[in-house]
């Protein structure tokens, strides 16, 4: 079973709190994400595989509830804020215990909020009637690291480094 992907969040240097009621694990007044995205990509060759030019990144994008956390991320966009994340991922402990585990992290450096787009599900359509309201964000960065907790692997990206 998935679990939510808890945000923790700077807009030039000031945390934007989420509504997290989640004492464990220190999720309390982090940001939940019912949804994450995060993609790379280089230009191939078709033939060889060989690259044909530098790594694309894609903007991270979330979904979360509407929350107290939304016109603060407004504010992030319009004000063009200098962005930090951590985004933390649970599961629930593979040892079978019924705990939850942190097990992965994703942290964005030198990052913009790039959009956000919010709606309310069409409540006359049975299947979307009980939905809360949403929204998008999406972020762009400078620097990208992702880190597996489970012995720290970890690899970190800067955009303008040559690979």
């Amino acid at each position: 079973m998935a679990e939510t992907v808890h945000l923790y969040l700077k807009a030039n240097g000031q945390d934007i709190k989420g509504s997290s009621s989640q004492e464990s694990l220190g999720r309390k007044d982090s940001i939940e994400c019912v949804y994450y995205e995060q993609a790379v990509k280089t230009a191939r060759e078709a033939g060889s595989g060989m690259a044909t030019g530098r790594r694309q990144y894609e903007a991270l994008l979330i979904r979360k509830r509407i929350d107290k956390s939304s016109p603060l991320i407004a504010k992030a966009l319009v004000e063009n804020a200098r962005i930090d994340a951590k985004f933390k991922f649970f599961r629930p402990n593979p040892n079978g215990d019924g705990t939850t585990e942190q097990f992965y992290t994703v942290e964005i450096k030198q990052g913009r909020v790039a959009s956000q787009k919010q709606w309310s599900p069409d409540t006359i359509v049975p299947a979307t009637s009980t939905e809360p309201p949403l929204e998008e964000v999406t972020f762009v960065f400078h620097t990208i690291s992702w880190t597996y907790t489970n012995g720290g692997v970890t690899h970190e990206d800067t955009w303008d480094q040559n690979r």
